[in-house]
């Protein structure tokens, strides 16, 4: 069946703000992709960042449900880990997190509050791709400078070789879409032009016994967009994401998913 989504790409969430589920849902996803990715990646932070010593501050900027801050606080107990975002609702009560956290409203578009620049030994941030806009992340990088940058190759896996999956491959390509989202595998020379020393970009392919899992994540972060976009009355951009979601879907049942390597940027800032 032929389908009319040939101009689809995520081009239409620049200027929106944050584009995807803020409910139960949004966060559910947000916790079972970090689970996901520990599988794949096996760290929390990289090993080539020294483990941080006694009073060491790390910062979890985009903290989201803090699931990374709280893994985190509890490896490293001798350690302050802070954890900033827009919006909290999504993180527990304090009182529910280990004693060496604390969560703070900071958007990462804004300046770098003064009280914040030059305080962490560690900064993490992760799953920015739909944040950052007209595929320069620049400006952030430029904010967490202020402030060590702890930070996708997508293809279609199937089962046997001859299944045909154009549904697949058109969300391939709207995850592309047209260069959006590319920034992620230069992230090494980009903030290298921004200062930072001896930037490494690492990548991680995902267990292959968790690829539908991950595939599934992707169809649910898109659909959450189509959401999104539909409460934004943009209802026809909206309805060409949920249809291409669900005939991936189907298209997976068969035994192919899609595939996105996991990419890690270790950065030092300068001084």
């Amino acid at each position: 069946m032929a389908r009319d989504h040939e101009n689809l790409d995520l081009h239409v969430v620049d200027g929106r703000g944050y584009m995807l589920d803020n409910s139960y849902a949004g966060a559910a996803r947000l916790n079972l992709q970090y689970y996901l990715w520990r599988e794949s990646l096996r760290f929390n932070i990289h090993p080539s960042i020294p483990k941080p010593g006694q009073d060491a501050h790390i910062a979890d900027v985009a903290t989201g449900t803090a699931v990374w801050l709280a893994e985190v606080a509890l490896e490293l107990p001798d350690v302050q880990v802070h954890g900033f975002d827009i919006d909290l609702t999504k993180a527990p009560p304090k009182e529910w997190l280990p004693a060496n956290t604390q969560l703070r409203h900071w958007n990462i578009l804004d300046d770098t509050p003064k009280d914040l620049r030059g305080k962490y030994d560690i900064v993490h941030v992760r799953l920015l791709v739909l944040v950052v806009e007209n595929s320069d992340p620049r400006p952030t990088i430029r904010n967490l400078a202020k402030d060590d940058i702890d930070y996708p190759s997508t293809h279609v896996q199937k089962v046997d070789k001859s299944l045909e999956t154009p549904a697949l491959h058109e969300f391939r390509e709207t995850m592309y879409s047209r260069g959006r989202n590319d920034w992620p595998l230069q992230l090494d020379t980009i903030v290298s032009e921004e200062g930072f020393k001896d930037a490494k970009l690492h990548h991680f392919a995902d267990r292959l016994d968790l690829a539908r899992a991950h595939s599934e994540v992707l169809f649910l972060t898109l659909k959450e967009v189509a959401l999104r976009l539909d409460q934004a009355d943009r209802k026809d951009e909206a309805s060409k994401i949920y249809h291409l979601v669900q005939a991936a879907y189907r298209e997976s049942l068969r035994g192919a998913v899609i595939v996105m390597s996991k990419s890690v940027c270790v950065a030092r800032k300068a001084g």
